[in-house]
């Protein structure tokens, strides 16, 4: 009785107070990655529409990754606005407007009740704290996918098969242990010399690791993971352990660096340090910043010494701020001699801007250098003597101009020191979605591209349908592609046809087709991709 007079309380307050649009945190998952768009399933996109942008969550923070341009009842075709390396099964957030019209009638009406909705909820909170935070939570998927290419060349027809499990286990039998994993495993077929004479040719860990919390406050993890307050690092084996006291967190790490051919483990790749970082969390208002010291090495040998600083914040409304900054330590003289250095080596900046309900501007800046390790590429010296500072600008802008009706503009420009000329990208789309009298939704998009290596342009049309009360998604798209090469001047032109094809055969069992056919003068390029999921 008690619980249902506080869940009462608690939507009167909640539910009916405003008129505004609140937004939820939505989670799914990638699906398929093609050439050109990201396909991103979700359990329901309600509230989700044409243009929003979808993230992914390093910690307490999302950081944008791509937009939608199309979307059915359950999945959404995106395209990538930032240089997130996105693998099939990533966690994907989305912001999913929740509408509640009948705020100002009942805004009055509940605020007498609110100190009473406070102390039930706080009475709640106290007599079931311990027992929400430790209750079991499992969920996870398990596919198989196949990728058979072939063509009227003379170059070999190949068929490769990936096997992915993921896993997301909290508070295993209601304990304070934790395992999260992303493992897949690949081969192509005839060639299973490979996988004997190295299983992490095809063995691929990502993420494996055992989390245990001692208390609110202290988190203790072994395993292969990445870590939220120093991303760009990347994953490390070894022991991690972190202490919050308020605003602020401590941590320390301690293992290896995974081997840097294979991804597999690699004894000799130590590396060890420490960071510290800021939290700060209001209504609509985030402030998190990171500072972290770290040693690398190789065979005993110091690799790299540096510093890495993450801020984002999203202090003035409706703009969010994300940065990484990079400094090395250490280098060797040219007489092999070790010596220490301020050396700034990286630097990223991130900008996203809402101005209004229909236009949305987000814009990047990279900035880093080559890094050097001078142990672990030591005999492959040829490869990192190029160390001037690459710099590259991304800029996007979206505007809804109906309630269905998209567009879009993105572009890049990239250059190097050395390089003649810079490299320039523009991409541009015009989305449709639940065009009348036919229920289908349809996108145009233009690609141009300017390099040394390479200029070319790209001209698409993509439709999408749901059946069966989007049961079954089908989705079919035409691209025109027509590149030049200016060192050898030579054209190539290529008509590129893509069929996707996915049906949710039962609640958490589902099938994934998509056919994609290169179209020269001369050649033609196949390639079939099946996919069987098992979500539990």
């Amino acid at each position: 009785m008690r619980q249902l007079r506080f869940i009462f309380l608690l939507l009167t307050v909640f539910g009916e107070l405003t008129g505004q649009s609140l937004t939820e945190n939505v989670p799914g998952k990638v699906s398929f990655i093609s050439s050109q768009n990201i396909y991103v399933k979700f359990k329901s996109t309600a509230g989700i529409s044409t243009g929003d942008t979808l993230f992914v969550s390093a910690g307490n923070t999302l950081i944008p990754v791509m937009t939608v341009k199309n979307l059915s009842s359950v999945s959404c075709v995106c395209t990538a606005i930032s240089e997130a390396n996105l693998q099939v099964d990533k966690i994907i957030i989305a912001k999913a407007k929740i509408i509640t019209p009948q705020a100002e009638k009942t805004a009055v009406a509940v605020k007498p009740q609110e100190n009473q909705v406070k102390k039930v909820l706080s009475d709640s909170l106290k007599k079931d704290e311990v027992k929400n935070e430790l209750k079991q939570r499992i969920k996870g998927s398990l596919s198989a996918s196949s990728y058979s290419d072939f063509s009227n060349t003379s170059a070999s027809n190949s068929n490769r098969f990936r096997y992915t499990l993921s896993l997301d286990a909290r508070n295993i039998a209601d304990s304070k242990f934790s395992v999260d994993s992303y493992i897949s495993f690949k081969h192509k077929a005839g060639d299973w010399g490979e996988v004997k004479s190295n299983l992490f040719s095809a063995l691929k860990i990502y993420n494996l690791s055992v989390r245990y919390d001692v208390n609110k406050t202290t988190q203790i993890s072994l395993g292969r993971k990445i870590n939220s307050r120093i991303s760009n690092i990347g994953a490390m084996d070894g022991l991690q352990f972190e202490k919050s006291i308020n605003n602020f967190s401590m941590g320390a790490i301690a293992g290896t660096r995974p081997d840097y051919t294979d991804y597999g483990f690699d004894s000799k790749l130590l590396q060890y340090g420490a960071y510290v970082g800021y939290s700060s969390k209001k209504t609509g208002i985030t402030n998190e910043s990171s500072l972290a010291f770290m040693q690398q090495t190789n065979n005993s040998k110091t690799d790299r010494r540096f510093i890495y600083l993450q801020h984002s914040n999203s202090i003035v409304k409706n703009l969010y701020f994300f940065s990484t900054f990079e400094v090395d330590l250490y280098k060797l003289t040219s007489d092999s001699l070790p010596q220490n250095t301020f050396n700034p080596t990286g630097m990223y900046l991130s900008l996203r801007y809402k101005i209004t309900k229909n236009i949305s501007l987000s814009g990047s800046y990279d900035a880093r250098k080559n890094i050097m390790y001078y142990e672990t590429y030591k005999t492959y010296i040829d490869r990192i003597l190029e160390t001037e500072l690459r710099q590259g600008f991304r800029f996007q802008v979206n505007y809804r101009i109906t309630k269905d009706i998209m567009v879009g503009v993105q572009s890049g420009y990239r250059f190097l020191k050395s390089d003649p000329h810079p490299s320039k990208n523009a991409y541009g789309y015009l989305t449709y979605s639940r065009i009348p009298g036919v229920n289908i939704s349809a996108t145009l998009s233009a690609t141009l591209l300017e390099s040394n290596y390479m200029n070319g342009k790209i001209l698409g049309l993509s439709i999408s349908r749901e059946l069966f009360k989007g049961k079954l998604s089908t989705d079919i798209g035409y691209r025109y592609v027509d590149y030049r090469l200016p060192e050898n001047l030579l054209n190539i032109r290529q008509s590129i046809a893509e069929m996707n094809l996915s049906w949710q055969i039962f609640k958490n069992l589902s099938l994934s087709m998509n056919y994609e056919g290169t179209f020269e003068k001369l050649d033609k390029y196949n390639r079939i991709y099946l996919q069987v999921r098992k979500r539990f």
